[in-house]
C-alpha cells in the first residue's frame, strides 16, 4: 500500500510541476487516502500539501482551503509519529513549515500580504540549510515584498531564495525565485538584469518540462525585449508563449 501511495504522490507531483494540475488532483487525492490507510501520517501531509497546490493551480481555491484545513488538523499527529520513529527535530519543524507556507500562499490569493508575512515569520531561521523550506520561505517573502511594492527588498529576498533553493537542489523553487527577481528588476527598469534572470528561470523550466511557467517567462521576456527596442525578439518570445498556451488548452 505504501509503495502505491508513494507512486501516486510522485505521479501527482510530476503532473503539478509540469502544469497538468487537472491530472495531479485525482492522483494526489488517492495518494492521501492510501498514506492514511497505511498509517503513514507524514506521507499523507506531504500529499496533502501537494494536493492543495494542485487545487490552487487548477483554480479551485475553495478545495485548496479545505485541504489546508485537513493539513492543519493532521500535522500535530504527523509530528508525533516522526518523533516516535526517531526522526530529527528538523523533520518535525519542516512539517510545520509546509503548513505555514501553504497558509501564506492562500493568504496571498486573498490579497492579504500582512497575514502571509505573519505565517512565515521566524520560520526560516529555525530550519536547516539543507532543507528545501528556507529557500521556499525566503522566496515567499520576496513575493510578499513584491506585492507590497518593496522592490529592493523583493530583489534581495529573491536572491537569497535562489541561493537556498539551489543549495537544496529544489529546482522548481529556484526558478520561482529567479522569476520574482526578474519581476522586481522589470519594475525597477533594470532590463538587462531582468532578462538574465528570466532566461535562467526559463532554462530550469525547460528542463522540468513546466510549459505553463515557461509561457509566463516568455511573456516577461517579450516585455523586456520591447523595452530594449528589439521588436523582432519580442515577437518571437510571444509566438513561443502562444504556442505553449494553445497546445495546453486544446
Amino acid at each position: 500500500m505504501l509503495q502505491a501511495a508513494a507512486r501516486l504522490t510522485r505521479t501527482g507531483e510530476e503532473a503539478y510541476l509540469t502544469g497538468r494540475a487537472g491530472e495531479a488532483v485525482p492522483a494526489l487525492n488517492d495518494a492521501v487516502r492510501l498514506h492514511l490507510a497505511a498509517g503513514d501520517l507524514p506521507g499523507a501531509t506531504r500529499a496533502l500539501l501537494n494536493l492543495a497546490l494542485a487545487q490552487r493551480a487548477a483554480g479551485d481555491l475553495a478545495a485548496a482551503v479545505a485541504t489546508a484545513e485537513r493539513l492543519h488538523s493532521l500535522t500535530p499527529a504527523a509530528q508525533q509519529q516522526v518523533r516516535e520513529q526517531g526522526g530529527k527535530e528538523e523533520s518535525s519543524a519542516e512539517l510545520a513549515a509546509a503548513s505555514a507556507w501553504l497558509d501564506a500562499l492562500l493568504a496571498l490569493d486573498r490579497g492579504d500580504s500582512t497575514a502571509a508575512a505573519g505565517f512565515v515569520a521566524s520560520l526560516v531561521e529555525k530550519l536547516p540549510g539543507s532543507s528545501p523550506w528556507p529557500g521556499r520561505l525566503e522566496t515567499l517573502r520576496a513575493e510578499i515584498a513584491l506585492n507590497e511594492g518593496r522592490l529592493p527588498e523583493a530583489l534581495a529576498r529573491a536572491r537569497a531564495g535562489r541561493a537556498a533553493s539551489a543549495a537544496a537542489r529544489d529546482r522548481a523553487e529556484e526558478a520561482r525565485a529567479l522569476q520574482f527577481a526578474g519581476a522586481a528588476e522589470i519594475r525597477l527598469g533594470r532590463w538587462h538584469e531582468a532578462r538574465a534572470d528570466l532566461l535562467a528561470a526559463l532554462k530550469i523550466e525547460e528542463a522540468l518540462g513546466a510549459g505553463t511557467r515557461m509561457a509566463g517567462d516568455l511573456r516577461q521576456l517579450a516585455i523586456i525585449a520591447e523595452n530594449l527596442g528589439d521588436a523582432s525578439e519580442a515577437r518571437l518570445y510571444k509566438q513561443r508563449a502562444d504556442a505553449i498556451t494553445d497546445a495546453r488548452i486544446r
